[in-house]
C-alpha cells in the first residue's frame, strides 16, 4: 500500500478507474504489487488528450464557487487581503523562494483596458530580438494553457500536464486541511512561475489578474520595468467604485527605484493617484509620447491589432520593451521629452529598428477586434467589457463592418451579447442600442450544453440558472433602450431639424428614468431579441443551416424561428461583444484549435530558432490597423 500512496494524483486516478474495473470491493493487500506495475502499463496507454483532460477536470476543482465568490465581495475592505503571503506560501511548498522568483527578468503590466495587448505587442517584440519569452495572461480564451505561453506559443498539452501534476501534487502532499489549496487563478500563478523557472526563459511578461497591489502576480518583488495602461471603471466590487480607488490598487505593482511607465490619456483625476503612489513608492514614473511621434523610416506605421485605441497600447509596449533590452546592456538612463515639471516626465520617442516594426506588425491576440468568417457569416469579435473600451470597440466595428461590404450585397445584422461579473450590462448596451442592429441575441457563454468536468471552459463561479437569469434581464434592458433611442431620435429629428448625434450618451440621463416592467410574456416584435441557453444554439439558429461547419441539432426550441430577412441574407454580419468568456465559447464553437493565434518569427536576420510568423489567414480575415 505504501507504493500506492507514492503515486502521484493522475496515477491514482488511473488507479482508481482500473480497479473499479476489475472489483468493487477492498483491495486485497497481495494485489498491491501487481497493481502497480499492471496501473504503470495503464498509464503509459493514456493519450496525451486524455492526461491532460484530467489535469484540466483536477484544475476545475479548483475554482471558487458562486457562494464563496459572493462572500469575498461582501467582504472587500472589511479584512487585510491575504493573496500575496499565501502565494509565497504556496510557492514555498512547490520549491520556489522569493529568492528564485527574484532571478527571473519580469516586465510587470496593470491596468484596465489593453493590458492583454500591451503585453501581446511587447512579448512578440522581444521575441522578434531573439529572446526566449514567457508570457502569463488571462483569462484563457478557448484552452487553459494559452495563459502561459513560451515564445508565444500556448504551452504543449504534454508539457502543461507533466508541469501542472508536479504543482499539484507537492501542494497536495504537503496541506495542512482539506481546504489547504490555492484557487484557480493562484494555483496558475504559481504554476506560471515555476514553469517559467524551469524554462530558463530570458524574459517574463507577467499580466495583473485584478487590480495590482493585492494581486497573486504582486509576488514579484523586482520587477525590471512596469507598465499601467489605461484605467476603467471594473471589478467594482473589489476594487472600489471610482477610478482614483482603482488606480491606487492598480498602481500597487510600482516597486521603490524601478521606472514605471503609462499612458497620458487616463480618466478623471486617477493619473494624479499614480503619480501620489509612484512618489510614495520611490520609483519614477513616466508617460509614454504618442505612437505617431517614433521614428519609421520609409516603413509605414502598422499594427497586427486594428484599432486606434491599439496606439497608446503599442507606444506602452516599445517603451518597456526598450528599456528592458538596454537594461540587458546596462544602459539605465531613460531619454526624456520634457524635463522636471508639474506633471510626469514624458519618456523620448526614438526610431524603430526592424525588429520592433515586425513586432508591431506580427503580433496576434486573439478576441480582440478580431474579424474571421464561417460561410456567410461574418464575425466581428471584441471582448470590450467596460465603457471606454465599448466605445473604442463601436467604432471599429462601424468601420470594419463597412469596409467589409460587398456591392450590392444583401446585409443582416446580428449582435450577439453577453456580460459577466459585477458589471452593469446597461452601461454597455446603451451605446450599443444606436448601433441599429436588425437582431439581438442574448446568450449564456457556454459553448454547449454538454460542458463536461474536464472543459478549459468550464465554469464553476455561476450556475446556469444564474446565467439565463442575467441573460433575460440583459434583453428586458436591450428592449427599453433601443425603444428609447427611437423615441428620442424622433423627437431630436422634429425639434428645430436637429440629428440625433447631438444627443447625449447618457440616455437614463436624458430621457428620465422611465418605469417599463417587461418580462419574457412582453411582446417586443418592435425590438427582435431572443435568448439561447448556449452559444452553440444560438449560432445554429443564426446560420439557418447554410454553414457547412456548424453541425447538430439545437438542444431547446428557440422562441420562433429564424426571421425571412436572416434566412435570405447574402452576408450576416454578427458583432459579438460584451465579455471574453463569450469571445471565447464562440471561438471554442467556430475555431476550437484557435489556428487564428497561430504565429511564427517574422524578423529572419537572426537565426531563426524561435518560432513566430504570422498566419497570412489572420490578416486576411483581420487587416492591419494602418491609420
Amino acid at each position: 500500500m505504501h507504493q500506492i500512496v507514492s503515486f502521484s494524483y493522475c496515477r491514482w486516478r488511473a488507479f482508481r478507474a482500473f480497479r473499479g474495473a476489475l472489483f468493487r470491493g477492498a483491495m486485497d493487500s497481495a494485489f498491491a504489487s501487481k497493481g502497480t506495475r499492471d496501473l504503470k502499463r495503464y498509464c503509459c496507454h493514456l493519450s496525451v488528450d486524455q492526461q491532460y483532460e484530467e489535469a484540466v477536470q483536477a484544475l476545475n476543482g479548483l475554482q471558487t464557487n458562486a457562494a464563496v465568490l459572493q462572500r469575498v465581495r461582501e467582504q472587500r475592505g472589511r479584512s487585510s487581503n491575504t493573496n500575496i503571503p499565501e502565494t509565497e506560501a504556496f510557492l514555498r511548498r512547490v520549491g520556489v523562494s522569493l529568492d528564485d522568483l527574484d532571478k527571473l527578468s519580469v516586465i510587470h503590466i496593470a491596468g484596465t483596458k489593453g493590458k492583454g495587448s500591451t503585453c501581446a505587442f511587447i512579448e512578440s517584440i522581444l521575441r522578434e530580438h531573439g529572446y526566449r519569452t514567457g508570457f502569463y495572461s488571462s483569462p484563457h480564451l478557448v484552452a487553459v494553457r494559452e495563459r502561459i505561453r513560451i515564445n508565444g506559443q500556448p504551452i504543449q498539452k504534454d508539457s502543461f500536464t507533466q508541469h501542472f501534476w508536479d504543482v499539484y501534487n507537492a501542494l497536495s502532499a504537503s496541506k495542512e486541511s482539506e481546504d489547504d489549496m490555492p484557487a484557480y487563478f493562484k494555483f496558475l500563478t504559481v504554476l506560471a512561475l515555476k514553469v517559467f523557472l524551469r524554462e530558463e526563459i530570458d524574459v517574463a511578461v507577467i499580466e495583473v489578474g485584478i487590480g495590482g497591489e493585492y494581486d497573486c502576480t504582486n509576488v514579484i518583488r523586482k520587477p525590471v520595468v512596469c507598465g499601467i495602461t489605461t484605467l476603467d471603471l471594473d471589478h467594482t466590487s473589489i476594487l472600489g467604485t471610482t477610478v482614483d480607488s482603482i488606480a491606487w490598487h492598480k498602481s500597487g505593482i510600482m516597486k521603490p527605484n524601478i521606472p514605471t511607465f503609462t499612458v497620458d490619456q487616463q480618466p478623471g483625476s486617477s493619473l494624479s493617484v499614480l503619480m501620489a503612489r509612484a512618489k510614495e513608492k520611490n520609483c519614477a514614473l513616466y508617460l509614454v509620447p504618442p505612437l505617431e511621434s517614433y521614428g519609421w523610416g520609409a516603413r509605414p506605421l502598422q499594427l497586427g491589432l486594428a484599432g486606434s485605441v491599439q496606439y497608446s497600447n503599442a507606444s506602452l509596449a516599445l517603451q518597456l520593451s526598450r528599456y528592458w533590452i538596454d537594461f540587458q546592456n546596462k544602459d539605465l538612463v531613460i531619454k526624456k521629452s520634457v524635463e522636471e515639471g508639474n506633471g510626469p516626465e514624458i519618456a523620448a520617442s526614438f526610431t524603430l529598428n526592424d525588429e520592433e516594426v515586425c513586432g508591431l506588425r506580427s503580433v496576434v491576440w486573439p478576441g480582440r477586434s478580431q474579424m474571421m468568417t464561417c460561410d456567410h457569416l461574418q464575425f466581428f469579435i471584441d471582448g470590450a467589457h467596460t465603457v471606454a473600451s465599448m466605445q473604442a470597440c463601436i467604432d471599429w466595428f462601424t468601420k470594419a463592418s463597412q469596409f467589409s461590404l460587398q456591392q450590392n450585397e444583401n446585409v443582416y445584422r446580428v449582435l450577439l451579447f453577453n456580460s459577466t461579473g459585477d458589471r452593469d450590462p446597461e452601461t454597455l448596451l446603451q451605446f450599443l442600442a444606436m448601433c441599429d442592429f436588425d437582431l439581438a441575441v442574448f446568450t449564456t457563454n457556454l459553448a454547449t450544453m454538454s460542458m463536461s468536468a474536464s472543459s478549459d471552459q468550464t465554469n464553476y463561479t455561476i450556475s446556469k440558472d444564474q446565467m439565463h437569469l442575467r441573460c433575460e434581464r440583459q434583453r428586458n434592458s436591450w428592449i427599453r433602450l433601443v425603444r428609447e433611442f427611437r423615441k428620442n431620435k424622433a423627437v431630436c429629428e422634429t425639434h428645430d431639424g436637429a440629428t440625433f448625434e447631438n444627443t447625449p450618451v447618457n440616455l437614463k440621463e436624458y430621457c428620465g428614468e422611465t418605469d417599463f416592467s417587461y418580462s419574457e410574456r412582453l411582446p417586443a416584435t418592435d425590438v427582435p431579441s431572443i435568448i439561447f441557453p448556449c452559444i452553440m444554439d444560438a449560432l445554429l439558429w443564426l446560420s439557418c443551416g447554410r454553414c457547412q461547419s456548424l453541425h447538430g441539432e439545437l438542444v431547446t426550441p428557440p422562441a420562433f424561428p429564424p426571421p425571412e430577412q436572416l434566412r435570405e441574407a447574402s452576408q450576416v454580419q454578427i458583432l459579438v461583444t460584451g465579455s471574453l468568456h463569450l469571445v471565447g465559447g464562440l471561438l471554442g464553437v467556430i475555431d476550437p484549435g484557435l489556428s487564428c493565434a497561430n504565429h511564427t518569427r517574422t524578423f529572419q536576420s537572426k537565426q531563426p530558432s524561435l518560432t513566430d510568423l504570422v498566419r497570412s489567414s489572420y490578416f486576411k480575415s483581420s487587416p492591419l490597423g494602418a491609420p
